[in-house]
């Protein structure tokens, strides 16, 4: 947030869009080369504390996606009912990709969704983002950036959060090849899979 300015401040920004404008519109977020709009109902969401509630205490496999969904309002450890009326071939959310590589179906059901984060969690399977914070990647160049930014901290920051995992159990989910040479410049004994390829080769959950 930028300092100073609370949520029902009317504080005028200047240069920052039409004759009037306020702070409680959004957060803004400066930089030498762009200037970020977030909406602020955005990163309403505990990441950490959700996933936690799904951690194993033993990882063996780490799934790695690129960022939290740039609405800030949905996340793959904050459970919800899924529709299973669009085809797997084409419902390219995360979601379906990895409950379709492991159980070969969508949780129609909130309590579902939970059964299957759980099975997830009992089979050491655990899921991290390569940026914690939502942003906007298809389509947008300095999302890219971002993600190849954050990509050679990676270790670092899985250091800290005390994930331990050999690096031949880490999966890169890649929902673009953007970045695919950063990535395997920084692990390259790990493994990396496109959302479809690995949505549509399933692998048995068997507990």
């Amino acid at each position: 947030m930028v300092q100073g300015v609370g949520a029902n401040s009317r504080r005028i920004l200047p240069g920052l869009g039409g004759k009037g404008q306020s702070a409680s519109t959004g957060l803004y977020s400066l930089s030498n080369h762009c200037l970020c709009l977030y909406n602020s109902k955005a990163m309403t969401i505990d990441y950490f504390n959700e996933s936690e509630k799904y951690r194993p205490k033993t990882i063996k496999t780490l799934l790695v996606g690129e960022a939290p969904p740039s609405s800030g309002k949905t996340y793959f450890y904050v459970p919800k009912a899924m529709s299973d009326k669009i085809l797997i071939q084409k419902d390219s959310s995360l979601p379906a990709t990895i409950f379709n590589h492991y159980f070969q179906k969508r949780p129609t059901t909130v309590e579902k969704y939970v059964d299957f984060l759980r099975l997830l969690k009992a089979k050491g399977i655990f899921l991290i983002d390569i940026c914690d914070e939502p942003i906007k990647v298809r389509n947008n160049p300095e999302g890219i950036q971002r993600i190849k930014k954050e990509i050679p901290a990676l270790q670092g920051k899985m250091k800290r959060k005390n994930i331990n995992v050999a690096v031949e159990g880490i999966l890169f989910l890649l929902a673009r090849n953007n970045y695919i040479k950063d990535i395997k410049r920084e692990f390259p004994n790990s493994t990396y899979k496109s959302w479809k390829d690995f949505r549509m080769s399933p692998e048995l959950c068997n507990l």
